[in-house]
């Protein structure tokens, strides 16, 4: 059916008397005849009774006050309007004479055309002649929670908009069926669409006032924005290479949110371009897909992330939102050019999930209580170090989280750049285009009247020293170092210009920690300790009275829930180190991090290495996990060089109520 609901200027009609004429004065000038008489006509008047009362007419029951009810699923829209008397004999024979200059045109678009039948008339006959329902779309009786199961963008794509809910179904009104993907609205909607005719003009109406800017903004600027609601995950061998780029990026996105991947790996070599999924801290392989999609992939993801697809020889930035059924997710895009093609690494950042309550860090319980005396302090300086992604900023983030749900105070942070928005925290991005840095933030919050400060990362000198003033004149400020032990924050500090005396006084406790994989629950099981790993336990410290422990150790094989991979999210192992009166004076005498170390260990501190060894022991992460990290703590000549004479004197805490 090929229609246009054009209205043209008021033409009337023989058929209305001199009443019917005085009433049309009132009415726009631009009224079709039959819009006008279903406004102003009595005979109809009971229609628009009910369609106040009702709201929503069945088509029948619409065919029934228009007076056609035999009509119902007529094939000719023409007889519809005809039987409704919506249209005159005479208007159709007009239309007829007109119709010999244009041979196959039916005579009800050539009424439209000339302006006899409005978008009105033309969406009760459809409503008829289509067996759907028809509504006038008042607003007032539209279901909010109906119109959100949809978006501004598909709404005015579609020219259709929700109009309430019934049961498991959603009525949507439309002017033209044809422009609906309703399989699509079902999947963004979650539920099944049923359709039903409303004129245009009501409809867009409704659109801009109960989407407004939304709608336009995303019609006309789609760069930067991705939908994928409705999509389900599917088997990396079932990705179909001959699909569109556009379905086929849509869907390896889908799949890397379903197995809880933090990047997405485009890397071409000389056969294929190899999809990799970062998953709890590892890279795996997804798919392989053939070369030819290379470039058309990359283009497709620069377009969506407003990057430039013509520049192949620099590198480049983009940012791309992608929509959930229940929240948006960050995609930040970065682009390197290589001597096999471009290659493209995309990490997903949830705006809406990354707070870890600081109950669920992965502490023990007598150090998550002295991590929270010490946050709670009113000042200091807190450092939490280790490379990139050992989850620094989320130990942080939770301490600031302890800190608004248990107090009211002014926390202020400057992130580079902010991953997760938190209530009750005034954050501030860096921009170094227009020298807005780390420094320069850091003094403007001290007019700010602070609380609490949180710096997302110590990287010069300047940021540095404001931290450490900052800690000095009653504020409590929090911020991360990237150095591979806590003893070696100190003596960092201090190389980057600020005096000993004052690292003595501002910091009050430095945790070091790294991410090791947590074995899957589901499919976890004991196996018998083979004699190696035996003896590299006690060499790494297992006392004596814990050997019987050592029997067996915990094993993931894979299954479902896992991905196969035998390990699901991931754990902290850390080291906790709390500056008392003795070492403050070892640092203000600028001791090195190998003293400072040794002198922790006399008065208690349990290194990276206790805290990795408990949670094997639980049977938390597997052996070959940890033991990576504690090759370091293994090589020097600290009590835990592997010297059985010493094994021991080194105390494990009994931590075995934790395992769950």
């Amino acid at each position: 059916m090929n229609w246009s609901p054009l209205d043209q200027p008021f033409r009337s009609s023989a058929e209305m008397d001199t009443s019917t004429r005085e009433k049309s004065e009132e009415m726009p000038q631009e009224t079709a005849p039959s819009d006008l008489a279903l406004a102003i006509r009595p005979r109809y008047a009971p229609l628009i009774e009910a369609l106040t009362q009702e709201g929503v007419l069945s088509s029948r029951r619409l065919a029934q006050l228009l007076g056609c009810d035999h009509m119902v699923d007529s094939t000719s829209l023409l007889h519809v309007f005809l039987t409704a008397g919506l249209v005159t004999t005479e208007a159709v024979q007009q239309a007829k004479e007109g119709k010999k200059n244009t041979a196959g045109t039916p005579l009800w678009k050539l009424l439209v055309e000339r302006g006899m039948i409005g978008e009105r008339a033309m969406a009760m006959g459809l409503a008829v002649s289509l067996n759907l329902p028809y509504t006038e779309l008042d607003q007032q009786l539209m279901d909010p929670a109906a119109v959100q199961r949809m978006d501004g963008r598909n709404a005015a794509l579609w020219g259709a908009i929700p109009v309430r809910l019934e049961d498991n179904n959603l009525l949507m009104a439309c002017s033209d069926p044809r422009l609906v993907d309703a399989e699509r609205a079902c999947q963004l909607s979650g539920l099944r669409v049923q359709l039903c005719l409303a004129p245009a003009s009501v409809i867009q109406t409704a659109i801009d006032n109960w989407y407004g800017d939304e709608a336009r903004m995303e019609v006309n600027q789609p760069i930067g924005r991705l939908d994928v609601r409705g999509m389900i995950p599917v088997a990396a061998a079932d990705l179909n290479p001959r699909q569109s780029v556009t379905t086929l990026f849509d869907q390896l996105i889908v799949n890397a949110i379903a197995k809880r991947a933090s990047d997405i790996h485009l890397v071409p070599d000389q056969r294929f371009l190899h999809v990799h999924f970062r998953i709890d801290g590892r890279l795996l392989e997804e798919v392989r897909l053939p070369l030819h999609l290379r470039n058309s992939l990359i283009s497709r993801i620069k377009v969506v992330a407003g990057m430039d697809i013509a520049e192949k020889r620099l590198p480049q930035d983009g940012h791309i939102q992608v929509r959930l059924t229940d929240r948006m997710l960050d995609l930040r895009v970065s682009d390197v050019p290589s001597v096999r093609g471009e290659t493209m690494v995309l990490r997903l950042l949830d705006l809406q999930v990354g707070l870890v309550p600081m109950e669920k860090l992965g502490f023990a319980p007598e150090d998550l209580e002295r991590f929270r005396r010490n946050v709670a302090l009113p000042h200091g300086l807190i450092l939490v170090t280790g490379p990139t992604g050992s989850g620094k900023s989320t130990t942080l983030r939770a301490a600031l989280d302890h800190i608004v749900r248990h107090q009211f105070c002014h926390v202020l942070s400057v992130e580079d750049p902010v991953e997760v928005r938190m209530d009750g925290v005034t954050q501030v991005q860096i921009n170094p285009k227009i020298d807005f840095t780390f420094p320069r933030a850091l003094r403007q919050f001290l007019r700010h009247d602070p609380d609490v400060i949180m710096v997302g990362e110590i990287r010069d000198a300047e940021t540095a020293k404001i931290s450490v003033q900052a800690a000095l004149t009653g504020h409590r400020v929090f911020s991360t170092l990237h150095t591979n032990d806590a003893p070696g924050a100190i003596t960092r500090l201090v190389d980057m210009g600020v005096e000993p005396f004052l690292v003595s006084s501002a910091v009050s406790m430095v945790v070091a920690q790294r991410l090791v994989r947590r074995l899957c629950p589901a499919c976890r099981r004991q196996r018998p300790t083979t004699p190696m790993e035996k003896q590299l336990l006690l060499a790494m410290g297992v006392p004596s009275a814990t050997s019987r422990r050592i029997e067996f150790l915990h094993v993931s094989p894979g299954c479902l829930q896992c991905n196969h991979t035998g390990h699901v999210g991931r754990t902290v192992i850390y080291e906790m180190l709390t500056v008392d009166e003795e070492m403050k004076q070892r640092i203000a005498k600028n001791e090195p991090a190998s003293i400072l170390r040794r002198e922790a260990i006399k008065r208690g501190f349990q290194p990276l290495v206790a805290s990795g060894l408990a949670k094997v022991l639980l049977g938390v992460a597997a052996l070959e996990e940890v033991a990576p990290y504690m090759e370091p703590f293994l090589e020097n000549n600290t009590p835990w060089n592997g010297r059985s004479d010493r094994a021991d004197e080194l105390t494990m805490p009994d931590r075995s109520h934790e395992l769950s």
